[in-house]
């Protein structure tokens, strides 16, 4: 779909009454034209110049109330339409499976939500001046048909020339604001490194030059291709001015021996007349060259949630709903031979699986390997994040698919190593001020914030402090399954023991299943279950000492 296609869709409960106001609005302007030469041929004193006059203000008038009418009418149009985009796109984004979102940087998403939309929401007074201007050059070559046939076909062959070199630019254009755009999504990359590696820039100075080397570098690459697309339009631009020009010279020492005294300065002035409106229909089509490259951007974005949505379809979300999904009964959850692999062009890059597990609520498992063992995959795998490739999940003997998969993720309240707290309480507005003053007392956070309202005082706290603060949301949420990706990472060493030996047991105890990846070898003793991972596979079980005296209900294999 490109710019054209969403406009004509997307006016379809406006275009007849806009259509009629920029005609109406064009026959106006071609009228003030008229009464501007029939006044100037009047004698002056004869009562025609008062009426004139009058037909003037009138004509000027209908002019004003109708471009109101059709600008205020497109701009708003255009707005509608930039908010269904983004409320189109935003759906999709939530109904996309979290590997489509890995593989689609956040900069192009940003992109494409705030400049690419802008771009079109500021499209609509153009589209109604544009199309004002074009039925004004078509009503004033009527007028000039009128006037003389000669003078008609000298001046349409100007139309088309300027047409012609119009034309010629707009694949150049176009490929120009391409480049721009990919240049754009660079320079916003590299500012958010920027900000995000603020302190490590700060203490490596020779880090912190070259990577604002490389942001000065896309933003001169992006001024140089806006440079070079606004000279291309520029050139052209000038050359169909210039085209008029040359009409109005054929007209005035080439025609005079075939246009009689009266018509040589009505065909003159009208000619100039166009040049106006001709010159904001060349430099509208620059900017509706950006616009047809902005929705292009926003659609290949869509198109790709759409592709990856389309590609597992017993995974995926048939469609998006506005009810919150009830979380499917608990029970015993069992990982059948599953399997999944992340890929790049060249080809699957890493493979977790085939992982056979069983492990029930009241159960503390442990996940224990190195780094790029896929403990954090198995955990994102596991709560449904991650689609299936191979094997069978399953819930209290219900097999995870499509129909029940957003149901399963309820089951689950997770802390991952790249946790994000909200600035609002997301899901917990109804939740007790009590219960969370309980939490934050007993993470040590009492002094350091507070819930007001809907929200926490601050979220400027520690890397722990905040990982404690995304703790306590989890336990507000309350779910069945707790997973923890290195939970104690960051935590001093009196509370990182209070974690393994307080908190996570209470957990067991209240009947839930909690899953941890973890390095802290030295509080194995805790868990029901570790399982050590390598190049993410299940190399052995091991249950601890400790767990062995307790009575055991869980049939974990592998």
């Amino acid at each position: 779909m490109n710019y054209w296609t969403l406009v004509l869709r997307e006016s379809t409960a406006v275009r007849r009454s806009v259509l009629f106001a920029v005609v109406f609005s064009s026959l106006s302007n071609a009228a003030l034209l008229t009464i501007i030469n029939a006044a100037a041929t009047a004698p002056i004193a004869s009562g025609a110049h008062f009426q004139l006059l009058l037909l003037f203000i009138l004509a000027l008038l209908l002019y004003i109330q109708c471009l109101r009418f059709s600008t205020r009418t497109m701009n708003r149009m255009m707005s509608e339409v930039v908010h269904t985009l983004r409320a189109r796109f935003i759906e999709k984004l939530g109904r996309a499976e979290l590997p489509a979102l890995e593989s689609t940087g956040k900069s192009e998403i940003l992109n494409a939500v705030t400049a690419e939309a802008m771009l079109l929401a500021d499209s609509g007074a153009l589209l109604s001046n544009a199309l004002q201007a074009l039925l004004v050059v078509l009503f004033a070559t009527v007028y000039i048909a009128y006037l003389s046939l000669l003078a008609f076909a000298v001046t349409l062959s100007c139309m088309v020339l300027a047409l012609v070199l119009m034309q010629s630019m707009r694949h150049a254009t176009s490929t120009l604001h391409r480049e721009e755009r990919s240049r754009e999504v660079e320079f916003l990359t590299r500012v958010t490194h920027l900000i995000e590696g603020f302190k490590e820039t700060k203490l490596h100075a020779q880090r912190g030059l070259e990577l604002r080397a490389d942001i000065s570098r896309a933003s001169k690459q992006s001024a140089g291709l806006r440079v070079a697309a606004k000279n291309l339009v520029t050139d052209r631009t000038i050359l169909a001015q210039s085209s008029w020009y040359v009409a109005i010279a054929l007209v005035v020492f080439l025609l005079p021996r075939f246009l009689s005294a009266d018509t040589l300065p009505s065909v003159t002035t009208a000619i100039l007349f166009m040049i106006g409106p001709q010159t904001l229909w060349v430099n509208a089509t620059s900017h509706f060259v950006r616009c047809e490259e902005a929705t292009r951007a926003i659609r290949r974005l869509e198109a790709a949630l759409d592709r990856y949505h389309a590609m597992d379809r017993r995974w995926s979300l048939p469609s998006a709903s506005t009810d919150v999904a009830p979380a499917l009964p608990m029970g015993e959850i069992e990982l059948d031979a599953v399997q999944y692999s992340y890929r790049t062009e060249a080809g699957a890059s890493f493979t977790l699986g085939p992982v056979s597990l069983r492990m029930h609520p009241g159960q503390i498992v442990f996940l224990a390997g190195g780094n790029g063992s896929g403990k954090s995959s198995l955990l994102k795998l596991l709560s449904g994040l991650y689609p299936l490739e191979g094997g069978a999940l399953r819930v209290g003997g219900v097999e995870v698919t499509a129909a029940n998969i957003a149901n399963y993720r309820q089951l689950f309240a997770p802390v991952f190593a790249d946790f994000h707290l909200f600035d609002r309480l997301y899901g917990l507005l109804e939740a007790s001020p009590t219960r969370f003053a309980a939490l934050l007392e007993e993470m040590q956070l009492e002094h350091k914030l507070a819930v007001e309202g809907d929200r926490f005082s601050t979220l400027d706290l520690s890397t722990g402090q905040r990982k404690r603060l995304a703790l306590i949301v989890a336990l507000m949420d309350d779910r069945p399954v707790c997973l923890f990706d290195e939970l104690a990472a960051d935590q001093d060493p009196e509370f990182r023991g209070y974690l393994y030996t307080t908190l996570i047991p209470r957990l067991r105890a209240a009947g839930h299943l909690v899953i941890a990846a973890t390095h802290d070898d030295r509080y194995f003793n805790v868990a029901d279950l570790v399982v050590h991972m390598e190049y993410g596979l299940v190399r052995r079980l091991e249950r601890p000492a400790a767990a062995a005296l307790r009575p055991s209900t869980d049939g974990a294999s592998a």
